[in-house]
């Protein structure tokens, strides 16, 4: 007798049986193998299923799905993408509906577009090795399969690291040169944004142009970069876009998460009370200027997903917690955003205390999370409410600081400041706790306008002061600051056209 003639009414009975009654898969599981029918496995029920020998089983598995509605991968291409991020992947599969979120390992797409109920395009952000990619619907997550597995693929560029005083790139002692350009993820529309607003393609522009394994310095804030107006939700894009762009330049980029001010980032003075632990609160002023409304985590919470979320990006340089941390307090009357000049110390000891405890704590959880990335502390280094005299130091040798720094706004000098605070002093302190330091901001007035420095001029000086520095242990050297328009009267700022530009290209 032919067993396969007596077979076949068999396994289109339980198919009429399954779509007709809209039992779950796990009920077609039990109905299948009641009647013989092989039972279909986890693997079977999305694109591995092609790699099964019985094509009758896949159907049935697949109807099962469509039925009960659950998401399902059947391919993706390409099915290997840049570590970088920002590579489009195309997702084939059943029943995708519009707001579907697509998950990269943990991260989720900043850009996705559901082009029909089988078909999803998204960006890939940044990652590393062998991840699952999960869609995600009202009804459920898709099954992670060999259909949706992702490679990331190394972009070769190297993590900075730290040894005694200097900073390394694959064990060998390295400075750095490059620019701060705070503003780089704005993008109205999405974002409050903070500055002004330059088009991906003239921030390549930025990236292409300086030398290789350059510096970038920017802000990573919530309130204005991170938070979408519309919703008050996390929108990762503007952000994710510096990522990328960076990633394909071999360019570091340096995020601060928050500032002293809450410029830009909450409205909110970081006293001694923020310091000692109020960071894990949410500050979310729903008045003034930048970014009103929109810091909708803690601090604490916040610098959890976004370590998270860049942890592996290729073109991460070092975490900086906070710009220009002082436990300082401000007079109500200058809140939140006129402290700046009215600030008070009212002990120098317990503000020193408070950023020890800061920087233990959240560089400790940086570490924790990220363990392949320095933290580098933002200091002013000019004698700020904690950090003054010998204070930098004690606050330097927290184990959540690899890196120290300082901002440099003393004219022509090459190593300016005073006896306490100077240049000098700090370079001094880093090299006693054995630790590099790097000068974050540094920035001359230059314009036009009579009294102001010509623009060679500056570009002279700042050779001279790069040149000393790095002599005097500075491990890189970040200019303030990149802006599109630079050109005025009497500005610090520098951009295309700026002769500086050429200190920082390589050669180029």
């Amino acid at each position: 007798m032919d067993t396969r003639q007596v077979s076949r009414p068999i396994v289109p009975l339980v198919v009429v049986c399954v779509l007709t009654s809209g039992a779950t898969l796990g009920s077609f599981r039990a109905a299948t193998t009641s009647v013989g029918v092989a039972q279909p496995t986890e693997a079977m029920t999305t694109s591995s299923l092609t790699h099964t020998p019985n094509g009758q089983v896949r159907r049935i598995a697949l109807d099962s799905l469509r039925v009960t509605g659950r998401p399902v991968v059947t391919s993706l291409s390409p099915t290997t993408v840049s570590a970088g991020g920002g590579s489009s992947v195309t997702i084939a599969g059943l029943n995708f509906t519009p707001g579907s979120k697509v998950y990269f390992g943990p991260n989720v797409s900043s850009h996705v577009s559901v082009e029909s109920h089988t078909l999803i395009t998204a960006t890939a952000p940044t990652n590393s090795g062998v991840v699952h990619i999960d869609v995600v619907t009202n009804v459920g997550t898709s099954v992670d399969s060999r259909a949706n597995r992702l490679i990331y693929v190394s972009t070769r560029q190297l993590p900075i690291t730290a040894s005694g005083k200097n900073l390394e790139l694959a064990g060998i002692p390295t400075t750095f040169t490059g620019v701060n350009a705070y503003e780089i993820a704005t993008a109205w529309g999405t974002n409050a944004g903070c500055g002004g607003m330059e088009t991906p393609a003239q921030i390549e522009s930025l990236f292409s142009t300086l030398a290789p394994n350059s510096m970038v310095r920017f802000w990573a804030f919530q309130g204005t970069m991170a938070t979408d107006v519309k919703t008050k939700q996390v929108d990762w894009a503007p952000i994710d876009q510096v990522f990328y762009l960076a990633a394909r330049y071999h360019v570091y980029l340096v995020p601060a998460i928050t500032d002293q001010g809450g410029t830009c980032d909450g409205e909110h003075w970081q006293g001694p009370s923020w310091y000692s632990g109020g960071y894990r609160r949410i500050f979310n002023t729903a008045t003034g200027f930048y970014g009103a409304g929109l810091d909708v985590l803690s601090y604490w919470s916040y610098m959890q997903d976004l370590v998270n979320r860049y942890k592996n990006s290729p073109a991460l340089g070092m975490w900086e917690p906070i710009s220009e941390a002082e436990a300082s307090t401000c007079p109500t009357a200058y809140q939140p955003i006129k402290c700046e000049g009215h600030q008070i110390c009212p002990s120098e000891s317990v503000a020193a205390a408070d950023l020890t405890s800061f920087f233990t704590t959240v560089g400790g959880e940086v570490h924790a999370l990220d363990p392949k990335h320095l933290v580098e502390a933002g200091f002013l280094g000019g004698g700020q409410c904690g950090t003054a005299g010998a204070d930098y130091q004690v606050v330097g040798a927290s184990p959540g600081i690899d890196v120290l720094s300082v901002h440099d706004y003393y004219g022509s000098t090459p190593l300016g400041g005073d006896r306490w605070n100077g240049l000098s002093v700090r370079f001094a302190q880093a090299a006693a706790l054995d630790k590099p330091i790097i000068t974050g901001e540094v920035g001359i007035l230059a314009g036009s306008v009579p009294g102001c420095e010509g623009l060679a001029q500056r570009r002279a000086a700042l050779t001279a002061k790069m040149r000393a520095q790095f002599a005097a242990g500075s491990s890189a050297f970040l200019v303030w600051d990149w802006v599109l328009d630079p050109l005025g009267p009497c500005s610090y700022n520098t951009g295309p056209g700026d002769p500086l530009m050429g200190l920082l290209d390589g050669g180029r």
